[in-house]
């Protein structure tokens, strides 16, 4: 079943606590034991080594735990 909020997020830009553009939202992982957000999948932008990030790779996007996201709007931002 597809999400209108999950589908609305999808391509929202990511932003560290800087303003700097990490890249863009590509996917939500959803811990089905409790129904939240346990992650979100981001595809970096170009100017961005994702190896060189804190966090796991997964399929191409870096897997960015939902505890580091300060908040949720037009642009995503991080506590990093």
């Amino acid at each position: 079943m597809t999400s209108s909020f999950g589908q609305e997020m999808l391509g929202r830009i990511v932003q560290d606590k800087k303003g700097k553009e990490l890249g863009k939202l590509a996917d939500l992982v959803i811990d089905i034991a409790n129904g939240e957000i346990s992650e979100l999948l981001i595809r970096c932008a170009e100017h961005i080594d994702a190896s060189r990030l804190p966090f796991p790779l997964k399929d191409g996007s870096v897997a960015i735990p939902s505890t580091e996201v300060s908040s949720f709007g037009h642009v995503i931002m991080l506590k990093i």
